[in-house]
């Protein structure tokens, strides 16, 4: 071998051990990870929202604060708001009428114009009877489980069923609960029944616009999760 090949060669071993000794280095200042790639770990972080937490279901026990006002008054039926709890009344205090009334367990007296979602609520008042409750009347056969006398939706509001005469659209819906005013101060109103086909309970809302009939139509319809239900 002359002179010039021994130097070419010289030259290919040094820059295969230079070449060799790079890439060990660079193998090894990042992080094994084996069967995840930055591109799946990104696209999980995108794609993941938070979860909706499942729809609380309260059996409601009505409890009085000492310092709760007190009326008097009397109640002639049981509650059309609750028809599925022996303890719950329609009753009356002067000409205001009350729906529900709940008997206060180990008492004589009931509690009306409850709002357990609101602490303190100033609605709230114990009813001292003027005369004894008549025999209980509620609806045969076993209670149903997808019912509420009090519901709060996801973003807060509040919607309690109708005791009188419901409002009905020109396609013969009949709203089932009243809800607070939205932000545009437009009355909500819940129509069908709950879907309550998984652990989120989800309401049917929307408010009510007029239409060349004599009757509503449904406007902003939309399914709503419901965070709480009071039964």
């Amino acid at each position: 071998m002359n002179k010039t090949n021994k130097i070419l060669l010289a030259i290919v071993i040094l820059l295969a051990i230079v070449f060799g000794v790079g890439q060990f280095f660079a193998s090894s200042s990042i992080p094994a990870s084996p069967g995840i790639d930055a591109a799946s770990t990104n696209s999980s972080a995108q794609n993941s929202s938070p979860a909706i937490p499942p729809t609380a279901i309260v059996a409601y026990v009505p409890q009085a604060a000492s310092s709760t006002p007190v009326e008097k008054g009397s109640c002639w039926t049981n509650s059309i708001a609750t028809p599925y709890r022996a303890d719950a009344w329609r009753c009356t205090v002067g000409n205001a009428i009350s729906d529900p009334c709940f008997q206060i367990p180990n008492s004589k007296n009931l509690l009306c114009g409850v709002n357990p979602a609101v602490a303190n609520a100033t609605t709230t008042f114990v009813l001292q009877l003027t005369s004894a409750l008549p025999t209980p009347e509620v609806l045969p056969g076993t209670p149903p489980t997808d019912w509420a006398w009090l519901v709060q939706l996801s973003d807060g509001t509040l919607c309690s069923p109708f005791t009188g005469t419901r409002p009905f659209t020109a396609t013969g819906q009949a709203a089932d609960y009243g809800c607070a005013p939205g932000p545009l101060g437009t009355d909500i109103y819940i129509f069908d029944d709950f879907n309550t086909s998984s652990s989120v309970w989800m309401a049917h809302i929307g408010t009510l616009s007029q239409s060349t009939s004599s009757l509503p139509t449904i406007a902003n319809s939309k399914e709503i999760p419901i965070a709480t239900v009071w039964q």
